[in-house]
């Protein structure tokens, strides 16, 4: 990458920053709300983690000089609003299923639900001890999520292009997941499990939450929010701040307040949900986003964490 190549990057870069007034906002936001939540610890990694998101944006529109065009959408106010219906239902289900929404008897009826998927998969003897856990982490998420978005997608007739699922870029894939493994093992976090482990929770990884966010959020809600900003980038925010809101649930299981919870989607601590959606926009296809999201918290991390 030459000095010249750089330079006029960057300088695309801040012009389209100063067109897209959503992301601005965002990006200047951002910090001063991971300093209330984490103090001045969540801005210092808040702070690092945009330079990180620069040098993933440049690195990825090196890989893609031509950027693929955009799928076309027949129906995009009627596609757009079965993705609300679902991030809606998405949304319930975690609710209920987080115990953060007690309502009943809809929270006895998810909870029975998951705890015979549980109860299914501790009942498996040739699976490891070690493997359990995530083998119902990716059961639950496959029922809840990603089952869902390809009946979506099935119904409306879009075919497996239109998905995301064609035209990988395995070359930047393979850069971007070797870059996080360079960081977990850098970190030494690569070692939190044997390293004979490491290739299963990777895959297995993949449905825990990596296709069905990919593919729901990335696959089906980006491509048609973009239907409705004249500005990708602007369609781009509003998918990531559907991505942050999902977590809500999870968040609030940990220890968060709900004020907490909701202010965190809008912190620019931990950023993945713009880079990957940014990765999509110049690849058209879900999978090395859904190679690199599975490799965040299975062979390093993407962004710095806190």
């Amino acid at each position: 990458m030459n000095l010249m190549y750089l330079q006029n990057t960057i300088n695309h870069f801040w012009k389209r920053l100063w067109e897209t007034p959503l992301l601005l906002g965002w990006l200047v936001l951002g910090p001063f709300i991971a300093l209330w939540l984490n103090g001045w610890t969540g801005l210092l990694t808040g702070v690092l983690n945009l330079f990180l998101l620069g040098v993933f944006a440049l690195l990825i529109r090196r890989f893609t000089p031509d950027p693929a065009a955009p799928h076309k959408i027949r129906r995009p106010r009627l596609e757009l609003t079965v993705g609300l219906i679902l991030f809606a239902l998405f949304f319930m289900t975690q609710l209920l299923d987080f115990d953060v929404w007690t309502i009943e008897p809809l929270h006895l009826w998810v909870r029975t639900f998951f705890v015979h998927i549980y109860r299914f998969i501790e009942g498996i003897r040739i699976v490891p001890g070690w493997m359990k856990l995530d083998l119902y982490l990716a059961a639950s998420s496959t029922v809840k999520m990603l089952i869902p978005t390809l009946l979506a997608f099935w119904i409306l007739g879009c075919s497996r292009t239109k998905m995301g699922l064609s035209h990988p870029d395995w070359k930047l894939s393979a850069v971007l997941v070797s870059i996080t493994a360079a960081a977990g093992l850098v970190t030494g976090f690569l070692f939190h499990v044997p390293l004979f482990q490491i290739p299963a929770f990777y895959i297995i990884g993949i449905f825990i939450n990596a296709l069905p966010e990919e593919l729901f959020f990335r696959g089906f809600l980006l491509p048609r929010l973009e239907k409705f900003f004249s500005n990708p980038l602007n369609a781009l925010v509003v998918s990531a701040l559907f991505f942050n809101a999902i977590h809500i649930p999870i968040e609030v299981n940990n220890g968060a307040s709900i004020l907490e919870a909701a202010s965190g989607i809008f912190s620019i601590g931990y950023p993945t949900g713009l880079i990957w959606g940014y990765l999509y926009l110049r690849t058209r296809s879900i999978i090395p986003g859904t190679l690199w999201h599975a490799a965040n918290g299975v062979l390093g991390f993407v962004m710095m964490y806190l």
